[in-house]
């Protein structure tokens, strides 16, 4: 059985528990040039985001899959190591009538191409994907991670989603356990939509859902799983999703409107929706 596209321990990194670790991205044939954090897949996804909830070019953290734009591709071999373990089947959860689906860790899910985010003050932007993220700190958790005070990442949605409201309800209850895992913050004890309405999203009439949820170790927080359609007219449904600690030291709500508002097409982006980044 072929190994699904997703992020597998780097083959030409030592592991080590608790460090922060490398991770490679598989493409389904073959190793990318794309490598992440391992320990910074804990926190708000952004980057669930996937995730939703990553270490970068040692620069900045993000919270889901990280995708570069523009760069090498190398086989298992090349890359010190034959493809990674089959990883498990995906759980799509249920739709978006508030239950919570099983957890589940956003292996598979790829970054947009082709769309940017803003950068807002405080906030960092990863060299590889449409993903800004803020607000490093130790994770609630007794792991040793790291998480993130808010992050937002723009996903490709899976096939067959239907319309911009049916893509947004059922991805909202997965991405919101997969950024606040049970593993980190005790798991999600009850949780309140405050929001559910259409809206626009780079000239193109999207959908979101915004939930606030209790955790059963704090911080609470607020997240969102914004669909819209590609704004190059590809067809393709995109999925926006941003994940804000309630914490003192959190960005302020009004960031992830921000955010959405400010969406924008890059024509010249490759794959991954990021500056091109360097082969490694």
């Amino acid at each position: 059985m072929t190994t699904p596209p997703g992020w597998y321990p780097d083959p030409g990194s030592a592991y080590k528990p608790k460090s922060r670790a490398q991770e490679r991205w598989w493409d389904g044939s073959a190793w990318s040039g794309q490598t992440r954090t391992r320990g910074a897949v804990r926190g708000p996804l952004v980057a669930g985001i996937v995730g939703g909830l990553v270490l970068v070019a040692a620069l900045l953290v993000a919270s889901v899959l990280v995708f570069g734009a523009g760069v090498g591709r190398s086989t298992g071999d090349e890359a010190g190591g034959p493809p990674p373990p089959e990883a498990p089947p995906r759980d799509d959860g249920p739709g978006g009538s508030g239950e919570l689906p099983e957890e589940d860790g956003g292996e598979g899910e790829v970054p947009a191409s082709g769309v940017d985010l803003p950068v807002l003050d405080g906030w960092q932007h990863d060299p590889l994907a449409p993903m800004v993220t803020t607000g490093e700190y130790t994770c609630p958790g007794d792991g040793g991670e790291n998480c993130l005070r808010g992050s937002a990442v723009i996903v490709v949605a899976g096939t067959d989603t239907g319309s911009a409201e049916d893509a947004a309800k059922s991805d909202i209850g997965r991405f919101a356990k997969t950024a606040y895992s049970k593993g980190t913050y005790g798991g999600i004890t009850s949780h309140k939509a405050v929001a559910s309405e259409k809206t626009t999203v780079a000239g193109e009439e999207g959908y979101r859902v915004r939930w606030k949820i209790v955790n059963r170790t704090k911080p609470d927080a607020y997240v969102e799983s914004l669909a819209f359609p590609h704004p190059s007219g590809s067809g393709e449904m995109l999925l926006l999703r941003s994940g804000f600690d309630i914490h003192r030291s959190a960005p302020p709500l009004k960031d992830m409107d921000k955010l959405a508002e400010g969406v924008r097409e890059r024509p010249d982006a490759g794959t991954g929706g990021g500056p091109p980044g360097e082969s490694v």
